[in-house]
């Protein structure tokens, strides 16, 4: 909550003589707000943040001192501040603006992924004029969970996983190809994209050859029917969906986008032009009624073809999930961000997903029927995004930001610029690959996670020794939570728990006929998100000879 101080007349002085131009320009029954960004707990101001308005088309960029300023109408707004080293999506609150006034917030300090080099720690509340305290602003609930995998380990296109593989030509099941994506071909086209359907047929929009072909839930051919084509050459830019009584829904962008609707056996129904906001469609999502158009700066629309036209609703904050709405992003080479999000656009759970692996992109495959987001993670060990060792990490989140399940499997090819994944109603995700020779439609399942990923916790890890052994299948016990786990063949062991001190007990398995050995025990302080390592945890005399637990270290 904004807490509200009176300011000094010389304050207001001051703040005339620095902003005359900006107060004069504003009309008598608007307001101003402005005030300082800083690091929290830094001298450092925040350049080159964005302060937006939440519901209003206002927003500022702070300079290089960090002050920003804008012009309101009188009102309560929320401020929302977002910037390239800052945790995502900070605000302020209740913001009062009056006409003609000028509300300071004074120094704002908001939260940084890391704190900057230059920092100078705790002068920013030493600076703070006339004893007020400064604002700070509230993040959202940022839990970190470690996604698996420390290497790159791309999957193999198993037999048992394939549904559709079909040659290049212009047969039942065969598909325009042109050019070779693996000498990064500029003309290589294949399909561009392909669809679900609710009962789990395949429809594949197979653009060179102008239709779309369908395959049943087991990949057999089925039958295909021709699209339209809006000029000479095929447009690429295209998505299609089907809705769940089976409506097949076709978007292409190209000069002039429209929207066209089929019936389940291919007869036209309706098409449209859509509006020229609708250039920059990222998916094209159906569930029940209306397609979803997810664009390419995260929000959402759904349309609605009529006679009339197209009727249009959004943009919304995301895609539909439930009562909320998901945003998914890049925050940096190691994290990925899954947002949830209000529809009034407040931030109600941001989950960091960490890889031990370069992420080059992140993609939002869809909410599956459980309410879970699933997502592919790109991800690289090379020193560009194009390397050759490569693999797509696909990835189920709670909406309580846990991780449901994940499988690794091989990169598409075209990856770039082509629809790669879609959900089956089962849960499973229906993968395209495609190169020179061939298009492979490949199912995976998403086997529930090995590890508990469990919102909020910290990560506890170490090696056990029987003297200069690994003292594998010693349990290590943390029974106030009620967890224990088994240490492995080389005696390492991790265990997940929630924020707080925890006594670990260590017993090992005595021998048979042996009297049992007191566990031994160690103390850890765990933090949220972070990872503790007690290095080696020694039970040779049944002390535990292992380092004082380190200060938490958060993976990157």
């Amino acid at each position: 909550m904004l807490r509200r101080h009176h300011i000094p007349v010389a304050l207001v002085l001051a703040l005339a003589l620095v902003l005359p131009a900006a107060t004069a320009a504003s009309p008598r029954w608007q307001g101003t707000v402005t005030g300082l960004l800083r690091y929290k707990g830094c001298m450092d101001g925040v350049n080159g943040a964005t302060v937006t308005v939440i519901g209003r088309e206002r927003q500022a960029r702070s300079d290089a001192a960090g002050r920003f300023l804008l012009d309101l109408p009188p009102g309560s707004y929320s401020l929302v501040i977002r910037g390239p080293s800052l945790v995502q999506d900070q605000r302020v609150d209740e913001v009062v603006v009056m006409a003609g006034k000028v509300s300071d917030l004074g120094i704002v300090e908001v939260w940084a992924y890391e704190r900057p080099a230059s920092c100078v720690p705790d002068a920013a509340s030493a600076a703070v004029a006339g004893g007020v305290e400064p604002t700070v602003a509230a993040a959202p609930d940022l839990p970190a969970v470690d996604l698996p995998g420390t290497a790159v380990a791309p999957a193999s296109t198993v037999h048992e996983n394939m549904l559709v593989r079909g040659s290049p030509g212009t047969g039942p099941g065969q598909f325009g190809l042109q050019g070779n994506p693996a000498r990064e071909d500029e003309d290589a086209l294949g399909p561009p994209t392909f669809a679900v359907g609710p009962q789990g047929g395949l429809l594949v929009l197979d653009l060179l050859n102008g239709r779309i072909q369908r395959f049943d839930a087991r990949g057999r051919f089925l039958a295909s029917f021709p699209v339209a084509r809006a000029g000479l050459e095929p447009v690429f830019e295209s998505d299609i969906a089907v809705s769940d009584d089976g409506s097949i829904f076709l978007v292409t962008e190209g000069d002039s986008p429209t929207l066209t609707q089929y019936d389940p056996a291919g007869k036209v129904l309706l098409s449209g032009a859509l509006p020229p906001s609708f250039k920059g469609v990222d998916q094209i999502l159906a569930g029940r009624g209306r397609p979803t158009f997810l664009m390419l700066n995260g929000q959402s629309v759904r349309a609605e073809l009529g006679w009339g036209g197209i009727r249009a609703e959004g943009p919304k904050p995301g895609l539909p999930a439930g009562d909320v709405y998901v945003q998914v992003e890049r925050a940096g080479r190691w994290s990925a961000l899954v947002r949830f999000v209000a529809a009034d656009g407040r931030v109600r759970r941001t989950v960091n997903l960490r890889s031990a692996i370069p992420i080059a992109r992140v993609r939002l495959v869809g909410v599956n029927r459980r309410g879970d987001v699933v997502v592919a993670v790109d991800r690289h060990d090379g020193a560009d995004d194009e390397a050759t060792r490569a693999e797509v990490l696909l990835v189920s989140v709670t909406p309580q930001g846990q991780i449901a399940g994940s499988v690794t499997v091989p990169p598409g090819d075209r990856r770039w610029l082509f629809r790669e994944f879609a959900l089956a109603p089962d849960g499973s995700v229906i993968q395209m690959q495609s190169d020179v020779a061939e298009v492979r439609l490949v199912r995976w399942s998403l086997p529930s996670s090995p590890r508990d990923s469990g919102v909020g916790e910290g990560l506890v890890r170490g090696r056990i020794l029987d003297g200069s052994r690994p003292a594998a299948g010693t349990a290590v016990m943390v029974p106030r939570a009620r967890r224990s786990v088994a240490a492995g063949a080389d005696g390492t062991f991790e265990l997940r728990l929630p924020p707080g001190t925890w006594a670990l007990g260590f017993r090992r398995m005595a021998p048979h006929g042996s009297t049992e050995q007191p566990p031994a025990e160690l103390t850890v302080a765990v933090t949220a998100g972070a990872t503790v390592d007690v290095g080696t945890v020694q039970l040779a005399s049944q002390k535990t000879g292992a380092p004082a637990p380190t200060q938490p270290e958060t993976i990157p």
